[in-house]
C-alpha cells in the first residue's frame, strides 16, 4: 500500500486515474466478522482441503480472475457476515501455483453511502497502462450499473472505486430494454478492449429472451464505452436469462460460456467484431453437476484457465458454505468441442502411488486394496465394457461413478452427462471430503458434485452390473491438503 507521499507521486505521474487516496482501504467490520468465524469453519472435518475456499463464511461466483506479475489472483462473491447468501463483497486470494493460496483482505465492499447494497460479479482486464482494472455490477434500490475499481499498487492488495462511477448505465442501450443486466466480462482483440454483460430482452415475461450484450471501450483508461449490440441472443425456451457470460479466444476459435440458471453451457464458433455477432458451431454442457458461474484467466504459459463456483449445500451452522471447482485447463478437441482437464500442478499434492491389479468384474463388486481408500484421494482408472450394462466406482459409502453402456451416460451422484459409446472408459477422479470431481476420457466431460458419507466411509469399490467388464488399470494417490495462508489476510 503506498504512503501519502507515494500516492502524491502517483497522482503527479497520472497513475491515480481519478481515484480517492487509498488510506481507509479495508472494511474492518467485515474483516473482523470473517476472522471470528474461522475457528468454527476449520472444525468441520467434511470441509474440502485442496479445493479453494475462503477463510470462512459463504462464497459463490469467481470474479476478476487474472494472472498478474507472477500471481494468479481470484476474487469471489463473498458474504463476510454468515454462511448464507447476502451482503455481497469481493473476497480476494492469490497463488503462485493454482494449488496453494494466500488469503488477502476483502477487496471490494458496498458503498452504502452511495446507495450501493451489493458488489455483484464481474471481471478483470489490463488497461493500456499495463495495470489491472476490475469491473462489477453495482446493485442497490435502483437500476443495476457497471462500476470500475483500480488497484493502488502492483500487489493488488487495495482497490479504489473510480470516482466517476458508474462507467455504464442502462441508458447506453438507447431504446433497447435490457433486464437482469449484470456480470461484466472483458477481453482484448486487435488492440481494443471489449466487454460483455448478461441479461434478458423480454423482461422475463416469457422464456427465450436471454442475451449477451457487447460494448467497446472508447478511452484507453476504460472510463468510456459504446454499445455495439447483442452479440448473442439465446432463443431457447428453457432459458429465461443469461448470467456470467465469458467470451474469449481459444486457439483459432472463439468460445462463449453462459450460466443460464441451470448447468453452464458452452458454444464454440466465430466472432465477427465488425458486425458484433458470435456464430456458434458446436455447443455442450460445461459441467452437469453442482458447478456454476464461470470465469476465465490466461497465464504466462499460454493456458486458458476455467474457474467455477462449486456448490456444496453445506449446513450454515458449520460456518462455511461452498468452494471453487479445481482450476481447469481448457482446450478445443478435434471434434470442435471443449476439453477440460485439472491443472497438472495438483500432482504436487500426491503421496505414494498405489496400484490395483487388473481384474475381471462379472455382475458384481469388490473393494479395492485397503491401501486405496480415503476421503482425500486421486484415482485414475480404465475399464473395458464387454457386455456389462453399467460399470464404475463407489466412494464414501455408496456414491456411484457409473457409466451406462446402453445409454452412454455417466452418472456421478445425481449428476448425469452423455460421454459417448467407447468400449474403453477412462475416469480421473478427485475426492476431497464431501466434494468430488470426475473427468472422463481425457477431458471429454467433467462433473463436480457433492458426496455424502459417514467419517468412516472410506472404502472404494469397483463394480459392474448386467454382465462382464474388465478393470484394465487403476492407480491411486493419497492427496495432501493444500496450504491456505492467512498471513496476508490480516490488516
Amino acid at each position: 500500500m503506498p504512503t501519502r507521499r507515494q500516492f502524491a507521486q502517483m497522482c503527479a505521474a497520472g497513475l491515480a486515474l481519478h481515484t480517492r487516496p487509498a488510506f481507509a482501504v479495508h472494511d474492518s467490520k467485515a474483516m473482523d466478522s470473517v476472522t471470528a468465524g474461522i475457528p468454527k469453519a476449520n472444525q468441520d472435518p467434511e470441509r474440502p482441503v485442496y479445493h479453494f475456499h475462503p477463510p470462512a463464511c459463504w462464497n459463490n461466483d469467481p470474479n476478476g480472475t487474472i494472472f498478474y506479475k507472477g500471481w494468479h489472483h481470484v476474487f469471489y462473491q463473498f458474504n463476510p457476515y454468515g454462511s448464507t447468501w447476502g451482503h455481497m463483497h469481493w473476497g480476494h486470494a492469490r497463488s503462485r501455483d493454482l494449488v496453494n493460496w494466500e488469503h488477502l483482505p476483502i477487496a471490494l465492499w458496498p458503498s452504502l453511502e452511495k446507495g450501493e447494497e451489493h458488489v455483484f460479479s464481474g471481471g478483470a482486464i489490463l488497461a493500456d497502462d499495463g495495470r489491472p482494472r476490475v469491473f462489477y455490477t453495482s446493485i442497490g434500490k435502483r437500476d443495476p450499473e457497471q462500476w470500475m475499481a483500480i488497484p493502488s499498487g502492483d500487489e493488488l492488495l487495495t482497490w479504489e472505486k473510480y470516482s466517476g462511477n458508474p462507467v455504464l448505465t442502462l441508458k447506453i442501450h438507447g431504446d433497447r430494454k435490457i433486464d437482469d443486466w449484470r456480470d461484466p466480462f472483458l477481453f482484448r482483440e486487435a488492440e481494443k478492449t471489449y466487454m460483455v454483460c448478461g441479461g434478458n430482452e423480454n423482461g422475463r415475461r416469457q422464456a427465450g429472451g436471454g442475451a449477451v450484450q457487447l460494448y467497446e471501450a472508447t478511452k484507453p483508461d476504460l472510463t468510456a464505452w459504446t454499445y455495439r449490440g447483442p452479440v448473442f441472443e439465446y432463443r431457447d425456451q428453457d432459458v429465461i436469462n443469461i448470467e456470467c457470460p465469458n467470451l474469449f479466444k481459444l486457439g483459432s476459435k472463439w468460445v462463449l460460456l453462459i450460466s443460464p440458471h441451470k448447468s453452464c453451457e458452452y458454444f464454440v464458433g466465430d466472432l465477427d467484431l465488425a458486425r458484433a455477432k458470435f456464430t456458434p458451431e458446436t455447443r455442450g454442457v460445461l459441467d452437469a453437476g453442482a458447478a456454476y458461474a464461470s470465469n476465465i484467466s490466461h497465464d504466462d504459459k499460454g493456458r486458458c484457465i476455467l474457474w467455477l463456483w462449486g456448490k456444496t449445500g453445506t449446513n450454515p451452522e458449520k460456518g462455511w458454505n461452498n468452494c471453487f471447482v479445481m482450476p481447469r485447463i481448457l482446450t478445443i478437441g478435434a471434434n470442435g468441442h471443449l476439453r477440460q482437464n485439472p491443472a497438472p500442478e495438483f500432482e504436487t499434492l500426491r503421496g505414494k502411488a498405489q496400484v490395483q491389479p487388473p481384474a475381471s468384474i462379472n455382475n458384481t463388486s469388490f473393494a479395492l486394496d485397503a491401501k486405496i481408500s480415503g476421503d482425500c484421494i486421486e484415482l485414475e482408472a480404465e475399464f473395458t465394457v464387454h457386455d456389462a450394462t453399467q460399470l464404475g466406482l463407489r466412494v464414501r459409502g455408496g456414491t456411484e461413478i457409473s457409466y451406462n453402456a446402453k445409454t452412454s451416460i455417466l452418472t456421478v451422484g445425481a449428476a448425469q452427462k452423455m460421454v459417448g459409446t467407447d468400449k474403453s472408459i477412462r475416469l480421473h477422479v478427485y475426492l476431497d471430503k464431501r466434494v468430488i470431481e470426475v473427468y472422463v476420457n481425457d477431458g471429454d466431460a467433467a462433473i463436480f458434485t457433492t458426496v455424502n458419507g459417514r467419517p468412516n466411509d472410506l472404502a472404494i469399490e469397483a463394480f459392474a452390473k448386467g454382465g462382464n467388464a474388465h478393470l484394465d488399470s487403476l492407480t491411486a494417490w493419497p492427496l495432501k491438503p493444500a496450504r491456505f495462508s492467512l498471513e496476508g489476510f490480516k490488516v
